[in-house]
């Protein structure tokens, strides 16, 4: 009679827990991921929390959780990945959940490649208490994290369009010194001798240097102009890109430091959620912040003709706004396009050396990089 009860009782839990299992193996299970830091350049290391908590009675004597993450973040210390494609790799996660419990991983990885990067779906995979039955849920969990590009130093790699000889770069800075000279003050140890006032040290018999202060209408505007369409880019097309993108950045953090107000604006498609592809002039790191999460974020491909963002922009525009405008390669067309801005100081750098005609009302350099050597234009 024992051994009846005891195997009713056996069949009775295999048949029980089955159906608790099939009905709710995966209810009150949450699951969080984040990042340590969003906002990353590469080379930069960065912590990946996944965190599992089961808030039923119910173990999960096993549970598999495979989630789609970016070949532009890359395992400090080699894991369970599959790569799927140049972009993307498959990465395995293994837990065992008792009732109430909550387990936290965390994963050194390295920012390899500038770029948004949105993690968004993953599939989880668990067995009932006797492994007699496999379940399987795709779910929804969102986390991101920006790589931004690389800062430059670009002094010395800009060559005007109009030097007769092709080694010839600027030395200077492309924008005029905004700053204006308010009063004089006593030399200091760090003062530059450029900054020396000599006729108010000789009329004052003291050493004394210029005080500086920005001029309060000075902004620049950073516009990223992308002049191709295709939807398949060659590897060089995708450096030179790469390359504007970095020439963009670099600009924004010199200006950023001077504490010159600037502002971005881009006709190539954002990735993921972006409000506007315009951040109007400003100051402050975290204005600086979102001009680098905003070119974390820029394509490969256009999305409409830079005619039309101009048109945009110089709505917006306040007086004593400048304009840099950064593109991969200069053509007739955009340099029509910026003809029109008679009365609004134009400098473009372009990466690729084209043989066009210039007005006098822009200012056109060539961005050569270290170990680059140019033809006479």
């Amino acid at each position: 009679m024992s051994s009846l009860l005891f195997i009713m009782f056996i069949a009775v839990f295999v048949v029980v827990q089955g159906v608790l299992y099939k009905k709710g193996i995966f209810e009150k299970i949450y699951i969080t991921r984040s990042f340590d830091n969003t906002g990353v350049f590469p080379g930069d290391k960065v912590v990946y929390e996944l965190v599992i908590e089961n808030r039923k009675f119910l173990p999960l004597t096993w549970v598999s959780i495979n989630e789609k993450l970016y070949t532009g973040l890359e395992f400090e210390i080699s894991t369970k990945v599959q790569k799927l494609n140049d972009d993307v790799y498959l990465h395995n996660s293994m837990f065992s959940l008792l009732p109430y419990q909550k387990v936290i991983r965390r994963y050194n990885l390295k920012a390899v490649k500038r770029g948004y990067y949105q993690l968004k779906y993953m599939t989880m995979t668990s067995t009932n208490m006797l492994g007699t039955e496999e379940y399987c849920m795709e779910r929804e969990e969102s986390a991101s994290i920006s790589i931004y590009p690389n800062i430059k130093d670009l002094r010395g790699t800009l060559i005007p369009a109009n030097t007769t000889q092709g080694d010839f770069s600027v030395k200077r800075w492309i924008i005029e010194d905004p700053m204006v000279i308010t009063g004089v003050r006593a030399y200091g140890g760090n003062d530059s001798l450029k900054s020396i006032n000599w006729k108010a040290t000789a009329k004052n018999q003291q050493l004394l240097v210029n005080k500086y202060d920005y001029t309060a209408d000075k902004k620049i505007m950073i516009i990223l102009n992308l002049e191709r369409q295709e939807y398949s880019l060659n590897k060089e097309d995708i450096g030179t890109i790469e390359e504007a993108i970095e020439v963009s950045a670099s600009i924004a953090s010199m200006m950023h430091e001077t504490g010159i107000p600037i502002g971005f604006a881009t006709n190539s498609h954002m990735v993921g959620p972006v409000e506007t592809s315009v951040l109007d002039p400003d100051t402050g790191d975290k204005h600086m912040t979102a001009i680098l999460d905003s070119l974390a974020r820029v394509s490969y491909f256009k999305k409409f003709k830079s005619r039309e963002l101009l048109k945009l922009l110089v709505s917006r525009f306040s007086w004593g706004t400048e304009i840099i405008v950064v593109t991969p390669e200069i053509s007739e067309e955009l340099i029509g396009d910026l003809q029109s801005l008679s009365n609004i100081k134009t400098t473009v750098i372009s990466l690729s050396m084209n043989d066009v005609d210039v007005p006098s009302n822009i200012n056109l350099y060539y961005y050569k990089q270290e170990g680059e050597h140019y033809e006479v234009i």
